[in-house]
């Protein structure tokens, strides 16, 4: 079955532009998109040590002005998640050693039940999920973004200069 238009995902301007299938009005209604301003740079000051320096690792890893002030919120969403999913991990992996007959497991007064650290690290996976979609850092992801660089075809792509010539018998 095929999604409906108002849940499919939508086309990279960039794909639109190889496969020539960019129309007008869509043309038109991507050059209004909102351009929002102002690199990311230092962290909230109520983040911890170790979410600061998820932050920073970030900043850092994340292609240049992808990031903008605006994107703050999901940022440190995404932050104080993976702090919460290495803190839960940490703690599971530590029951882990003392019980490795029945990991993931932990004893309680109706008997063993599923760690609660497995319910925190899947929630907090969840969160990074949905965040790391909205911010292109996955490779599924990344496609849909288009930064406007102000780079030419022939600045990105060496080949760009040449024409294409058909081949064929003479």
């Amino acid at each position: 079955m095929k999604p409906s238009s108002g849940n499919a995902k939508r086309k990279p301007t960039v794909l639109h532009k190889l496969h020539n299938t960019e129309r007008a009005r869509t043309r038109a209604q991507r050059r209004l998109e909102p351009k929002p301003v102002g690199d990311l740079d230092e962290p909230p000051e109520w983040l911890n040590d170790s979410q600061r320096e998820g932050w920073q690792y970030a900043l850092e890893h994340a292609p240049l002005h992808l990031l903008k002030k605006i994107d703050r919120g999901v940022l440190a969403l995404w932050v104080v998640a993976e702090d919460n999913l290495r803190l839960a991990t940490i703690t599971q992996n530590r029951l882990n050693e003392r019980g490795p007959d029945l990991p993931l497991l932990i004893r309680s007064p109706v008997g063993m039940v599923l760690s609660p650290y497995m319910d925190a690290m899947d929630r907090c996976a969840k969160v990074m999920f949905r965040c790391i979609n909205e911010m292109g850092f996955s490779p599924a992801a990344r496609p849909r973004i288009h930064l406007d660089t102000g780079e030419t075809a022939e600045d990105v792509n060496p080949w760009a200069q040449f024409k294409v010539v058909n081949g064929g018998k003479d």
